[in-house]
């Protein structure tokens, strides 16, 4: 048990938070206490065994500047290790965002990670480190563990984007197999029995999130090309779950509140990501809190790897209106397929030298999410990319690394 001791002047509610985060993360049990109490004094003069500014507001943070080691500092010009953690664990960098991008989302270019070039440091862990020895606790060495999702965007886009590939090269057999594949109800990208079979193989399961609105926004966003309700649909979803593995839900870019969409869903689904990640902070955290989803997968970088919140673990977000946290945990995303297809324009081999870097970079206390689109499992248009997938679930098993599901996300990481 370690108790600490907040002088009164302090915001309450946040730093416990913080530490309670912070315990969860090292395995210990805390108590608050008052100062009569003997204890680890948390305070702003230079006296208290933690030393922090007290500032914890995103208006406090939208005004700061980070130190040459990134790291936010208190008024004594010392790094302020609650506050650094605070700040970027609950992504406070962008809240209020007045100049996304056409997506509407948090440009990855804004961001105090592409200003410092360390979106693959998990920061917040160091920060931990920091508070552990000054309470004289034991740093955690966890070996990390791998959530494995797939978003399935698309099921009869094959046609087009491989069929396309396919015709280009001459290939007309390949295209008429395709055309017949749709006609019998098993298009290309209605692969999830695929999927499922070759992660069996690495003793790997995984997520598959579903989008329940369907059809075309504008020019440039597109929600499903398949019908939720329709029985081939369905029935993937039963041999998804019946075969051990999970489904969630994928929040389409449409009006409806997330609240709306599970209702389209049927049940109440464990876990959500937002398609295309479009999301803004904080409005993102109320609706999931409101929707009853338990573990919301979305804070990642569409444009880079690694961590969008500099912190390797699940986490509880803080709610600034209950002044609590919220009862959802966050799983963010930190390797995603698009990333290096996209918008990097990796060929898979430098798209696999830069991911399993980042990998043994992050050995430990982390879990490292990957995104594999089901459309990434074919080698048409996207040639060398299962290639890749296979290669990371080799790593993840030659390495003794294991996968993890969104029960045991919340039994482990949750706070509440």
């Amino acid at each position: 048990m370690v108790i600490f001791c907040i002088k009164n002047n302090l915001p309450q509610h946040e730093i416990q938070f913080l530490l309670r985060t912070w315990a969860k993360n090292v395995g210990v049990e805390v108590l608050f206490a008052p100062d009569s109490v003997e204890g680890i004094s948390v305070g702003q003069t230079a006296d208290s065994r933690i030393q922090t500014s007290g500032n914890f507001s995103p208006d406090y943070f939208r005004h700061i500047k980070l130190n040459a080691q990134c790291l936010v500092e208190n008024q004594d010009g010392k790094p302020d290790y609650l506050a650094t953690a605070f700040y970027m664990l609950n992504c406070i960098q962008e809240f209020n965002d007045p100049d996304p991008d056409e997506l509407g989302r948090f440009r990855f270019s804004n961001s105090y990670q592409h200003l410092y070039k360390n979106a693959a440091e998990n920061i917040v862990q160091g920060c931990f480190n920091e508070i552990s020895t000054i309470c004289e606790i034991p740093s955690p060495t966890e070996k990390t563990k791998f959530f494995l999702t797939h978003d399935i965007d698309s099921v009869y886009g094959a046609i087009l984007e491989d069929g396309f590939n396919v015709i280009k090269k001459g290939r007309i057999d390949l295209f008429l197999r395709m055309l017949f594949n749709i006609a019998i109800q098993k298009p290309d990208w209605l692969n999830m029995d695929k999927i499922m079979s070759i992660e069996s193989e690495y003793d790997c399961k995984s997520v598959f999130y579903w989008i329940v609105n369907q059809g075309r926004i504008n020019k440039r966003e597109v929600n499903a090309d398949y019908s939720f309700h329709s029985s081939t649909i369905q029935k993937n979803l039963k041999a998804v779950k019946e075969s051990g593995f999970e489904n969630g839900i994928h929040k389409s870019i449409s009006v409806d509140s997330l609240s709306d969409e599970i209702k389209k869903f049927g049940t109440l689904p464990i876990g959500n990501r937002y398609h295309y990640l479009k999301f803004h902070l904080p409005e993102m955290y109320h609706q999931v809190e409101s929707s009853g989803i338990k573990v919301d997968a979305s804070v990642g970088f569409a444009e880079e790897m690694g961590f969008r919140n500099s912190y390797g673990l699940p986490f509880n977000p803080f709610d600034f209106n209950s002044m609590k946290p919220f009862s959802f945990v966050e799983a963010p995303l930190h390797i995603m397929d698009r990333t290096f297809f996209q918008y990097k324009k990796s060929n898979p081999r430098d798209a696999e030298k830069d991911i399993l870097n980042f990998f043994e970079r992050n050995k430990e206390n982390c879990v490292l999410s990957i995104l594999w689109h089901n459309n990434f499992f074919t080698d048409y248009k996207f040639k060398g990319y299962l290639d890749l997938y296979k290669k990371l679930l080799s790593y993840i098993k030659d390495n003794n690394y294991k996968a993890i599901s969104q029960d045991e996300i919340i039994q482990k990481y949750s706070i509440v």
